[in-house]
């Protein structure tokens, strides 16, 4: 029974993949890179498109700020009164320090860091997707 069954097995052909197989697997993957690249720049383009707003927000919030809480007045005394500012500079560096508003100070500085990383990312995959390159970006063999 087991000669039969040799017998059977060795007169079946081996199924040969299709000849086009390679290229339409590298296909495919370039397609579904080149996809993930833009999502990847549409997410870029809305953290940027946020992150700025923010900044520009936290601009103004940050001037309202400074002249609500009197460090223009207290600061403006360097360029009117220079000599009181050195005879009590420690008293004019804690006022200076508790009228800043720290805050609306790192609302804006974060905002403008993300700007810069975004517009960074947004630089990069953009030249990658518009080169056509989407596939080196990801594959890590050559």
């Amino acid at each position: 029974m087991d000669h039969d069954l040799e017998k059977l097995f060795s007169s079946l052909r081996t199924p040969e993949p299709p000849a086009d197989l390679t290229e339409k697997i590298l296909a495919r993957i370039a397609r579904r890179e080149r996809r993930i690249l833009g999502i990847k720049i549409a997410l870029s383009a809305c953290v940027f498109g946020i992150s700025t707003g923010i900044s520009v927000a936290g601009y103004f919030d940050l001037m309202a700020n400074l002249s609500q809480s009197g460090f223009f007045q207290i600061f403006s005394l360097a360029f009117s009164d220079f000599s009181a500012i050195t005879a009590n500079f420690p008293d004019f560096a804690l006022s200076i320090a508790e009228s800043f508003p720290v805050f609306t100070a790192a609302l804006l500085l974060s905002g403008v860091l993300f700007a810069t990383w975004s517009m960074a990312a947004l630089i990069d995959e953009a030249s990658l997707f518009r080169a056509g390159r989407a596939g080196k970006f990801f594959r890590t063999t050559p």
